[in-house]
């Protein structure tokens, strides 16, 4: 059985080697790129003064919803709808996170370092109304991306803490 001769060993092992450099190129820009998107996320929820707007909005509304009479009334009633709506606007900036995360756009780190608490809390604060929007006909799996982040974010702070 004939093997060739070493040059060509030499030439396909330089092939092999370029395509694992190339590999890991296109991996390293890949990562950076996730990282630059996920910092430019950031950079605009903290400097566009339509998200510190809705930010405020959120904690107002979870406020006004600790203090409805039900999570029902507070979410259809006239009176308190703009403050259900203000809540739903803030997970739906949460939700694009996840999406991102999970579609890989976004950096995991990156968004866990600065964004773990914000999301972690807003979601445990606005519980009653993930819950309300979910029992609804047809939004079963409504803010599922944010849920299962949620999910392995906490799981990673509680390891985190010990």
């Amino acid at each position: 059985m004939d093997y060739g001769s070493l040059p060509q060993w030499v030439t396909a092992l330089i092939a092999a080697s370029a395509g694992g450099i190339a590999i890991w190129s296109i991996r390293s820009q890949r990562e950076i790129a996730r990282k630059r998107a996920s910092f430019d996320v950031f950079l605009k929820t903290e400097t566009d003064e339509k998200m510190v707007t809705a930010y405020d909005s959120f904690h107002t509304g979870i406020v006004e919803m600790k203090t409805a009479k039900s999570i029902e009334e507070f979410c259809t009633s006239q009176l308190t709808r703009p403050h259900y709506l203000a809540i739903r606007k803030y997970l739906n900036v949460h939700e694009l996170v996840a999406v991102g995360i999970s579609e890989k756009v976004l950096d995991h780190d990156v968004c866990y370092a600065y964004w773990g608490d914000a999301l972690m809390n807003g979601y445990a604060d606005a519980m009653p109304v993930l819950d309300y929007v979910r029992n609804r006909p047809k939004n079963k799996y409504t803010y599922s991306d944010l849920e299962n982040l949620n999910a392995d974010w906490v799981e990673r702070k509680k390891k985190a803490s010990g």
